[in-house]
C-alpha cells in the first residue's frame, strides 16, 4: 500500500473514472493487488513508483525487508507473465494529468495463446513453448539464435515463424534477466559461461575456486546433456592448463573425473540428454589412463525381473558385455516371472489387494498421468486403508520417469512404453549438435525409439519381487512408432503371458 500512499500524498490519487478499491489478483498461488479499475477502458490500473521519488522506501516481504522499487518490479513481471486481462500502468505522476481517453493507447495486454510445437503431445502457453525449446537446444550445447537460423522449414510453415520468433525472443529474455538486480541467469547460461570455449571467463577464476573440481564425481552420467559435458571439459582443461595438483600422503593427486551411470537408464532424451557421452566416455574425456568398472551385482531385484528387463533393452545401442546378477540374499534364489495381462481393472485391483494384505510395498506406474488418476480411483479404498494403518507410502502411484531410483516389492505397469511422435525440428537440432550415432538422417526419432526400450527397463527393474504389466490390446493397422511390448518374447521363462 506504500505506493498508493505516495500517490495520495502527491495529490494524484484517486482519479476520476477509476474505482479506487483494491482488486485482489491471484497469480501462481500468490495474491497481488491492482489499485483500481477503469470501467471505460475495461482495464485494471496499477500504480508504480514515480522516478522523482527517492528510492529509499523498504517494505516487508516475509521475514526480510526489500526496496519498494524491487517489489513493484517483481509485481509487474508477474502481471506481465501470468495476468491475461488488460492493464493500465501509471508509471509517473504525469500520467495522472492525462484524461483516461488519452491513455487508452497505453493499455497493455500481454499476448496469451498456446502453441503446439511439432513433436509435442499438446499445446503449451507460448512463453512455456519458447522456454522448453530453447532449453532443449541449450542442453544440446547449441546457441539458440544460431541454431534457429540453421534450421530449415517449408516456406509457409508456421513452425519456421515460431523458431524465427524464438531466435529473437531468447536473447532479449536473457538480457532482461541479466539486467535484474542482482543479475539472474538460467541454469544453462551458467554452464555455457564456463564451457570449453570460455577461456576468457576462466581467467577470472582463482585457483581456490577450481580446487573444488580437482576430484569430480558425476552421478547419473547417462543423463548429461552436451552443455554439461562442455562445462566438464572446460573445467578439466583449465585445471590441466594451470598444472594444478594436490600433495597427499599417498602421493600427487592430479585432476580426475569419475562418471557413474547406466546407459540402459538414459530416459531424458526429450529434454536434451544423451547416453552417447557415457557410451563414448574416452572420446570426450581422453586421458593417459582410464579405468572401466562394471558393477553387475544387483542388490534389488530377483533374477527373472532382471532378465525380463534386459531382454527388452538389449535391442538398443549401448555398452556391451553387461548382465545383471541378483545378489541380495533375500531374493537371489527367487524366480517369479514378469506377468503380462490385458488391461483389466478388476484383476488389477485384486492383485494390488493381495499384495497389500501380504504387507508388500506397492508401486503403480504408467506413462500417462490420466491413467494414474483412474488407477488411483480404482484403489482409493486401499490408499485410505494405508493411511489409516499409518503406512501412507505403502502404495505409490508414479509415472515411469518419476519412479527412477525407487523400488517396491510389487510393481504394476499400466500401459506400454511407446514412442508417441516424430519431431522434425528436434531431428534438425540433433544434426546441428552432431549427436547422430552413425550419421542417421533422423537421429532424434531413432534415439526416442530406443529410449522407450530403456524406459521399460527402468520401470520393470523397480520391482524387487513381482512385476505385473497390463497392456492395451494392439490396434494393428498402419505401422506405428516403436513400442517396448514388441520386444517381449513370451517363450522365455522370465515372462508369463496371461493375455487372451
Amino acid at each position: 500500500m506504500a505506493v498508493k500512499a505516495l500517490w495520495q500524498k502527491a495529490g494524484h490519487w484517486p482519479l476520476l473514472g477509476i474505482s479506487e478499491e483494491l482488486e485482489p489478483v491471484t497469480l501462481c498461488g500468490k495474491t497481488f493487488h491492482a489499485h483500481g479499475y477503469a470501467a471505460n477502458l475495461n482495464a485494471y490500473v496499477v500504480l508504480e513508483l514515480d522516478a522523482n521519488e527517492p528510492d529509499i522506501i523498504k517494505i516487508k516481504d516475509g521475514k526480510k525487508l526489500v526496496k519498494l522499487s524491487q517489489a513493484l518490479h517483481m509485481r509487474r513481471i508477474f502481471f506481465q507473465l501470468f495476468f491475461s486481462k488488460r492493464i493500465l500502468y501509471f508509471t509517473s505522476y504525469a500520467d495522472a494529468l492525462h484524461s483516461l481517453e488519452t491513455l487508452r493507447g497505453k493499455v497493455s495486454g500481454v499476448p496469451k495463446f498456446s502453441y503446439q510445437v511439432g513433436g509435442d503431445i499438446k499445446p503449451a502457453p507460448i512463453m512455456e513453448a519458447f522456454h522448453s525449446c530453447a532449453s532443449f537446444l541449450e542442453n544440446l550445447g547449441l546457441d539458440v539464435p544460431i541454431a534457429t537460423k540453421g534450421m530449415d522449414f517449408k516456406k509457409k510453415a508456421i513452425e519456421g515463424k515460431f523458431f524465427e520468433a524464438l531466435g529473437i525472443f531468447w536473447p532479449a529474455f536473457e538480457a532482461f534477466l541479466s539486467d535484474q538486480n542482482p543479475p539472474v541467469f538460467t541454469f544453462n547460461k551458467m554452464f555455457s559461461m564456463f564451457n570449453e570455449h570460455a577461456e576468457d571467463n576462466f581467467e577470472r577464476i582463482p585457483n581456490a575456486v577450481l580446487d573444488a573440481q580437482m576430484v569430480t564425481l558425476v552421478d547419473e552420467f547417462q543423463d548429461c546433456g552436451a552443455n554439461t559435458i562442455s562445462w566438464l571439459r572446460g573445467v578439466l582443461g583449465e585445471l590441466r592448463h594451470r598444472g594444478l595438483k594436490f600433495h597427499s600422503p599417498e602421493g600427487l593427486i592430479f585432476p580426475s573425473l569419475m562418471a557413474v551411470g547406466d546407459d540402459w537408464q538414459s530416459i531424458y532424451g526429450w529434454r536434451g540428454s544423451s547416453p552417447k557421452f557415457f557410451q563414448h566416455f574416452k572420446q570426450y574425456f581422453p586421458s593417459p589412463r582410464t579405468l572401466d568398472l562394471k558393477l553387475q551385482q544387483n542388490f534389488r531385484s530377483q533374477q527373472m525381473v532382471i532378465d525380463a528387463a534386459e531382454s527388452i533393452v538389449k535391442h538398443t545401442r549401448g555398452i556391451s558385455g553387461k548382465h545383471g546378477e541378483a545378489a541380495h540374499p533375500d531374493v537371489k534364489d527367487l524366480n517369479h516371472p514378469v506377468q503380462l495381462w490385458d488391461k483389466d481393472d478388476e484383476q488389477l485391483v485384486n492383485l494390488v489387494e493381495q499384495h497389500y494384505e501380504q504387507g508388500d510395498e506397492i508401486m503403480v506406474l504408467s506413462r500417462s498421468r490420466s491413467t494414474l488418476k483412474e488407477a488411483g480411483q480404482l484403489i482409493s479404498h486401499l490408499k485410505q486403508r494405508a493411511r489409516e494403518d499409518k503406512h501412507p507410502d505403502q502404495i505409490r502411484l508414479l509415472t515411469y520417469h518419476g519412479s527412477k531410483g525407487l523400488e517396491a516389492d510389487a510393481v504394476f505397469m499400466l500401459g506400454d512404453c511407446e514412442q508417441l511422435t516424430s519431431s522434425d525440428w528436434r531431428n534438425q537440432a540433433y544434426a546441428l549438435a552432431k549427436l547422430e550415432m552413425n550419421g542417421e538422417a533422423r537421429a532424434y526419432d531413432l534415439a526416442q525409439g530406443e529410449e522407450v526400450m530403456r524406459l521399460a527397463y527402468v520401470a520393470i527393474t523397480r520391482a524387487k519381487l513381482h512385476c505385473y504389466w497390463f497392456l492395451d490390446e494392439s490396434k494393428g493397422g498402419a505401422k506405428s512408432f516403436p513400442k517396448a511390448s514388441e520386444k517381449i518374447d513370451e517363450r522365455q521363462p522370465y515372462f508369463c503371458d496371461f493375455r487372451k
